[in-house]
């Protein structure tokens, strides 16, 4: 309760107790009943409505005056108001004490109380026009039977501070904003109405200017009056000119081309001297040898000729003859101690590199070789595994080529692998075989089991 309103003792009527008043307050309104405005009065303050005529217009004013002020002339056709702290049932103590003293008082709802309008029947404008529909109509008159005595229409508050410029030189904008939460919308009332931001214009320092090239001149004359020479462009930083710490424009400033002018004289192209035979093309038997030549002796004018003729010239060329290695082999001999499979019948052997006591090929030239080998089986034996080996002749540093394992089988059945290898001079190629006896093996008119290999390219082992 605003301190101002103290409680005193008088004796006014049958009432012996006076209390802080909260009135309405509105100044030159048809209706008073239309007045929605109230204010709190000061202690020895009453409530008032006077009407003023002017001419045959008739308007009313409302809201709180001095006590001493109520006289009949002072408060004309009336007191309404009420206590804040409860409501007037008897006589009316505000002011006066006649029955000039505000009738209505009691029948005047608390201006802050959710009331409905008491000329309308809330009940049947709903059942007839759905009254409650249109909330923001329905809260002036039927607030309390439509449920909006919780309402609250949103408010601005204050405008927050201007942000920083948009820009860091020249002209730009500034924004700044506030919030409808001064009260926030809620139950359904009103969003505040206008704009959020606030836009105003700028101005900090000037911009640096960055240079821009200008136009490229017109190319100069060439540089020579016969012949091929140079002739060139130029352009400025000008367009405009760097200012205040701008940047330099980027790139050069001078462009050349060629330009050809009329021949000096008519020279025609000459052939320098053959260079030397390259190497064969093959290191056995026959090939092909290359020489070159260039259009350098002298080189062809502007408009002079070129050489005609071919810049590359080709010769047979013999080598020693190729070394024919081929063999093939077959039977079954197992050296168990090494694990070597040695075939002891030759079928053929060109260039004698297979030994079948061994069981070893010896490479007889660096070359790309080729193997293959196959072994047939008895029918229900144990697994065991065999595959092609390359190594020294006493298996020192020996490399796995390929491998394969042989399963067991209800009949008698043949596995072969193959591999190509490059060898180099003397290296040894053998085949090996773990887990398995001479008599499990077994051959026949259409089944070997056999070791075969050829040279297939004498290669440089250096390429």
């Amino acid at each position: 309760m605003n301190t101002g309103c103290l409680i005193f003792v008088g004796v006014l009527f049958t009432v012996q107790l006076s209390e802080c008043l909260e009135c309405f307050n509105c100044q030159s309104i048809v209706d008073p009943r239309a007045c929605s405005n109230t204010t709190q009065c000061l202690n020895g303050q009453s409530c008032y409505l006077q009407t003023v005529h002017n001419g045959n217009d008739e308007r009313f004013n409302m809201g709180c005056q001095s006590n001493q002020l109520c006289s009949s002339s002072g408060v004309d056709t009336g007191i309404i108001g009420r206590a804040i702290q409860r409501r007037q049932q008897f006589a009316c103590h505000e002011c006066c004490s006649t029955n000039r003293c505000n009738h209505q008082l009691c029948a005047h709802g608390k201006p802050t109380a959710c009331v409905d309008d008491i000329t309308l029947d809330c009940a049947r404008l709903n059942s007839i026009f759905n009254v409650c529909v249109d909330i923001h109509h329905a809260k002036a008159t039927c607030p309390k039977f439509c449920g909006l005595c919780q309402l609250v229409d949103g408010n601005w508050a204050e405008w927050g501070t201007w942000e920083t410029c948009s820009v860091s030189c020249q002209n730009g904008t500034q924004t700044r904003s506030r919030s409808c939460t001064n009260p926030s919308p809620s139950n359904g009332g009103l969003d505040c109405s206008g704009s959020a931001v606030q836009t105003k214009i700028c101005s900090v320092q000037s911009c640096p200017v960055n240079g821009n090239w200008s136009e490229w001149s017109t190319w100069s004359g060439c540089s020579v009056t016969c012949d091929v020479g140079l002739r060139d462009r130029i352009r400025t930083c000008s367009n405009p000119k760097p200012d205040r710490y701008g940047d330099f424009c980027v790139g050069h400033p001078i462009e050349y081309t060629v330009c050809m002018s009329d021949p000096c004289n008519n020279r025609n192209g000459g052939w320098s001297s053959w260079g030397n035979w390259q190497s064969c093309s093959v290191t056995c038997g026959t090939g092909l040898k290359l020489r070159n030549r260039s259009c350098t002796s002298p080189s062809p004018a502007a408009y002079g000729k070129s050489c005609e003729g071919n810049t590359e010239a080709f010769a047979v060329c013999v080598n020693r003859p190729c070394i024919s290695v081929a063999f093939l082999a077959r039977g079954i001999n197992i050296i168990t101690r090494d694990y070597v499979s040695a075939f002891p019948t030759i079928l053929f052997n060109e260039g004698n590199a297979y030994n079948p006591s061994t069981g070893h090929f010896t490479a007889p030239v660096d070359g790309l070789y080729s193997f293959t080998t196959q072994f047939c089986s008895s029918p229900n034996i144990s697994l065991f595994f065999f595959g092609i080996e390359k190594g020294q002749s006493t298996f020192g540093n020996k490399t796995r080529l390929t491998a394969r394992e042989r399963g067991q089988g209800s009949f008698s059945d043949c596995s072969s692998v193959s591999t190509h290898v490059k060898l180099s001079k003397n290296e040894h190629v053998w085949v090996f075989i773990y887990n398995q006896h001479s008599y499990d093996l077994t051959e026949g008119d259409n089944y070997w089991n056999f070791f075969n290999g050829m040279l297939v390219q004498e290669i440089s082992m250096t390429q």
